[in-house]
């Protein structure tokens, strides 16, 4: 078995975690109906924050979508050392880390089973920075997850040095589905959490409580502690074992060590390779590991740094790390760094510490001279940074964040060294929060300010020292620099002065309130960057005496009004204005003389734009036609309300744009990080998309969402004259023109060779997907296809066109009236034989839901089954399928032994699991049967032959069954279950309006073991919960049973002997 990348796991936990949310979300529902410089002082570290525009459920959903495209998904080759279980927990930083140890794992173990003690309510993690805390919580959580044994929810935040308490709750909420956004107070927000964790105590709930410097008050958070924890259980982790065991009260803690010299020398040894076969260089090896104090961080540094060096650098580096002095460890990979640029980045990340966004360190650094002149454009910076990161990730000074382009993370304890003297060895100086009490003389020899939830009433005061060195400031009311979740609460640092720093190159402010913008941001004579992120700026108009500002950032800021006065900014290259959504006005004039602008942003934003020459030019609000005097703009991001607009306004600058997001007709639907998006609301301007800007446009597009294309084209290939050669995702919604996909009625076509998914929504009259022959290059990287309301569509795919879409992962396709197979025969050509089998290996997930005319799955031209081999499949979900009988029972049958989740809904069969299918299905692990009037039996385990001792739905561990009032047996079976065991690991059963006078026999209430949750509702014949049938006298034992419920049923009894028994 191959090992799955850490990237991947990341991910596939982040993606868990969204989905449970929207899920108990969707459950409600149903209820309710950016020069050189020489000092440096990193703000207190904050990791991830989910999402840079995670306000609602749906985008951080988004979010993740194209970070999930992975080229690969494992390693080619297990890594040394490798144990298949538990998971690798011994690396701190990136993929190259991760080998499991012998003391690892047992330490993993141990926590594993604490975790499961009742008794234990508070367990601890505590051991120098580098170590791998932070790892081995995520491999726990991993682990927890995937098994779904112990907890019911788990939530995890980082706490850090400088404790942002909303950012903690939420974290904490977001993972409960717990909306905290309107709640402004303290004690409210603390409320409404501690209620939530207290509303259902056999749920049980874990709180991963990450990066710990000293006490935390749990019921600030409104955690509870004590007494009142019940389901609630905490793991923490921090440096210091006083701070669990003194200040948080933990009921046990583990002390995680330094690796022991052999399983650093192996993991030093995984990383470079064949490097030592060379017994000169294992030896130096050996030296340099033992120098190392363990910690997986530094080895792993140290290793990348050593792995392509020569023998001489291996010496010195013996000689640099000879006393173990971290600051010098870390020196070391640094000193190897070639560019002095890559140097003065890492101290820049450093500063900032933490998860930081790419954008923000290209704003930084180009407003500090970090980059190679002002000559190149933004788009050469940004690429010569991504350079510059590729070779800080290269020797492991920041982490491997896998496929996240959009961010990099630097660990704290990097963060640490940046700050400190011994490391810069210059003179300089680094504020962080604590500055407050250095003496005046230092404060004034400072380069570099950064201050993080510092709102005391003394902060103007003490900001009024002069600092004429400083070239950075940094002032934020939160400590991550993502894009939070919601707005915070703006803080009033009204007294904030700008005069004593001349020489300021960059100004950040987040989250404040500036009210003497005016009296003191004109001295800022030499800012090239200005960031006033989610401010509340009562004039931006004095903004125009900064003549050097290159860099202008107003995103979410509370400004109403763009003023001429922003047109004065002659050298501005970059204009933020994401997320003004109270934006409604843009004064002539104010963008027209941007003339040097590279960047514009403004999605989320103003969006009435107007081109009606005939208005007189002072009347204008939103002139669009400003843009063309933007003729070096490459970026831009830009909602136009009218698409009229477009149709009337000739030269816009789209056909030469490099990035670009482009929604006319404010149309909402899908989103695509990073990619380069247009999604048009036609409203009848179809012919939009003849204009020639348009056309050039949609030849660099990746992501087309068109909606409303009334009469153009009947194919969706030819809306691009050229051909849509970068097209990965194709979004059509209400389009009664488009009959195919693509058309070729005598050459080959070739077109969609990048399309990753395919969405068509309500194109009434879409016959096929492709029509006349194509190229195997067509849709050959599809991996995903839903089809909604397309009632003239009978069949997705011939039988031949099945070889290239091998990469097809999730099918859904509901509500198409005319549908009767997904695959079909090719009409008058030869198919395959009747032993053949089609197989889809990398479908996961099967949605079908309303198809009235479905009978099979996959047939022959004559309508004859052909056998469907599903291997990877997880998920397969079929509602309203009113052939669903024929297509369980057609033979040959459909193969997925991989399943995990079953979902039958709205069914007319009277069976709901053939009898063939029970012991095809050993992975499934949840199932739901609903609102199927007919439904009489679930299981028929009669007359089943099995040979030996067997297993049947042995990881099934909920069954949901409800709105089935005909159904009056679970579970058919002879009388005795011989040799068979079922339901082994069956900890949820929820059962609702049914006719079930009992749900489990004396046999098979025998085999349930795990069982934890009963829950009966609505059943006018239930009499009791198990009964003797057999007549077989024995005691039954549920140890694990934690609920039973049983609402408006006639139940006398829990057990009950048949007639004539005791």
């Amino acid at each position: 078995m191959k090992e799955i990348k850490r990237e991947v796991d990341r991910w596939k936990n982040k993606a868990e975690t969204v989905a449970d949310k929207a899920r108990r979300m969707l459950d409600d529902d149903r209820r309710a109906n950016r020069t050189r410089f020489c000092g440096w002082l990193p703000n207190p570290k904050e990791r991830y924050c989910l999402g840079r525009d995670a306000r609602k459920t749906v985008q951080a959903i988004q979010a993740l979508i194209p970070q999930g495209k992975f080229e690969r998904v494992y390693y080619e080759s297990a890594p040394p050392g490798h144990v298949a279980s538990p998971p690798e927990v011994n690396s701190s930083t990136s993929d190259r880390g991760d080998t499991v140890t012998d003391s690892r794992a047992s330490f993993f173990e141990g926590i594993m089973n604490d975790l499961d003690d009742e008794k234990l309510k508070v367990i601890g993690i505590y051991g120098p920075g580098g170590v791998g805390k932070t790892t081995l919580l995520e491999e726990v959580q991993k682990k927890l997850r995937n098994e779904k044994r112990l907890f019911h929810l788990i939530a995890t935040t980082t706490i850090s040095q400088t404790r942002d308490l909303k950012k903690i709750q939420d974290d904490i909420a977001y993972a409960l589905s717990l909306d905290l956004k309107n709640e402004t107070s303290e004690v409210g927000r603390r409320d409404l959490l501690f209620r939530k964790l207290q509303s259902d105590p056999t749920k049980k709930v874990l709180i991963i409580l990450d990066d710990l410097w000293g006490p935390l008050d749990l019921k600030a958070v409104g955690i509870p502690a004590g007494d009142e924890s019940r389901g609630c259980k905490l793991l923490l982790a921090s440096r210091f074992k006083d701070v669990l065991e003194q200040k948080m009260h933990a009921d046990k803690t583990f002390h995680l060590e330094g690796l022991n010299n052999n399983e650093a020398f192996r993991l030093f040894e995984k990383i470079v390779g064949d490097k030592l076969k060379d017994e000169e260089l294992k030896a130096i090896a050996a030296q340099v590991v033992e120098k190392l104090l363990g910690l997986p961080l530094l080895i792993i540094s140290v290793a990348s740094t050593l792995k392509y060096s020569r023998v001489s650098a291996w010496k010195n580096a013996l000689i640099k790390i000879e006393d173990s002095n971290i600051e010098t460890i870390v020196k070391l990979s640094y000193d190897h760094l070639k560019s002095e640029d890559a140097k003065s980045l890492f101290l820049l990340c450093g500063l900032l510490g933490g998860t930081i966004p790419v954008e923000l360190l290209l704003g930084l650094g180009m407003g500090l001279g970090l980059f190679e002149g002002f000559n190149n454009t933004v788009e050469d910076s940004r690429n010569r940074l991504n350079t510059m990161l590729d070779s800080l990730r290269s020797v492991c000074l920041l982490q491997d964040d896998g496929d996240d382009m959009e961010t990099v993370t630097i660990h704290d304890l990097y963060s640490e060294v940046v700050v400190s003297a011994p490391f810069r060895s210059q003179n300089s100086l680094m504020m962080n929060n604590s500055y407050v009490s250095w003496p005046k003389e230092k404060l004034e020899k400072c380069w570099a300010i950064c201050l993080v939830n510092d709102y005391g009433d003394g902060l103007a005061e003490k900001m009024r020292c002069a600092f004429p060195d400083l070239k950075i400031f940094v002032l934020s009311q939160i400590g991550s620099f993502v894009t939070p979740i919601h707005r915070h609460d703006v803080r009033d640092c009204c007294g904030l002065d700008f005069t004593s720093m001349e020489q300021l190159q960059v100004l950040y402010l987040r989250f404040i309130h500036i009210t003497n913008l005016r009296s003191s941001i004109g001295t800022l004579r030499n800012l090239h960057s200005l960031y006033l992120d989610y401010c509340i700026v009562d004039d931006v108009a004095i903004l125009d005496k900064l003549e050097t500002l290159q860099i202008l950032s107003l995103a979410g800021s509370q400004i109403s009004k763009l003023p001429k006065e922003i047109g004065e900014l002659r050298n501005l290259r970059s204009l933020n204005l994401y997320d003004c959504d109270s934006l409604m006005i843009i004064e002539p004039g104010a963008l027209k003389g941007l003339v040097h602008l590279e960047e514009l942003y403004m999605r989320g934003s103003f969006s009435q734009w107007i081109v009606d020459d005939e208005i007189p030019t002072e009347s204008y609000n939103g002139r669009l036609v400003e843009l063309k005097s933007l003729r070096k703009l490459a970026s831009l991001e830009i909602s136009i309300h009218d698409p009229i607009v477009l149709l009337k306004d000739d030269g816009l600058p789209f056909g030469t744009l490099i990035r670009f997001w482009i929604n006319i007709g404010n149309t909402y639907g899908r989103g695509f990080r990073g990619l380069r998006t247009m999604k048009l609301q036609l409203k009848g301007c179809d012919g939009i998309l003849s204009k020639e800007r348009v056309q050039k446009t949609l030849q660099k597009t990746q992501h087309l969402y068109l909606d409303g294309l009334g009469e153009f084209k009947e194919n969706a290939h030819e809306l691009c004259i050229r051909g849509f050669k970068q097209l990965k995702h194709l979004d059509i919604k209400n389009s009664p023109s488009i009959k195919y996909i693509t058309s070729s009625l005598n050459d080959l076509l070739t077109a969609f060779t990048d399309l990753e998914s395919l969405f068509l929504d309500n194109v009434i009259n879409l016959e096929k997907i492709c029509n006349g022959p194509v190229t195997p290059d067509c849709f050959r990287k599809l991996k995903v296809v839903c089809i909604e309301k397309c009632h003239q569509l009978k069949i997705l795919w011939f039988l031949s066109e099945m070889q290239r879409h091998v990469h097809l992962e999730e099918i859904k396709i509901c509500e198409c009236d005319s549908l009767q197979a997904i695959i079909t025969g090719d009409v008058g050509k030869v198919e395959v034989d009747v032993d053949d089998m089609i197989e889809l290996p990398n479908v996961r997930r099967l949605d079908l839901r309303k198809l009235p005319k479905m009978t099979s799955f996959c047939t022959r031209a004559e309508g004859a089954p052909i056998q469907v081999s599903l291997p990877r499949l997880e998920s397969l979900v079929m509602v309203g399928l009113l052939g669903l009988e024929k297509i369980l029972h057609s033979e040959p049958s459909i193969k997925f032994s991989g399943l995990k989740s079953l979902k039958i809904k709205e069914s007319k069969s009277t069976l709901s699991i053939p009898k063939d299918w029970i012991l095809k299905l050993p992975n499934l692990e949840s199932m739901e049967i609903a609102s199927s009037p007919l439904a009489e039996l679930v299981f028929d385990l009669e007359e089943l032959k099995v040979t030996g001792e067997v297993e049947i739905l042995s990881r099934l561990s909920t069954l949901a069954l409800s709105k089935l009032p005909n159904l009056w047996r679970m579970l058919k079976q002879d009388v005795q279950l011989q040799g068979i065991s079922i339901f082994r690991n069956l900890k949820e059963l929820s059962v609702c309006k049914t006719r079930l006078s009992f749900l489990f026999s004396m046999s098979v209430a025998k085999c349930l073991r795990e069982i934890e949750d009963i829950k009966v509702e609505d059943c006018p014949n239930m009499k009791t919960v198990i009964v003797d049938e057999e007549g077989t006298d024995d005691i039954i034992k549920l140890p694990l049973l934690k609920r039973l419920s049983i609402t408006r049923c006639p139940t006398e009894k829990f057990f009950s002997y048949p007639h004539g028994k005791k």
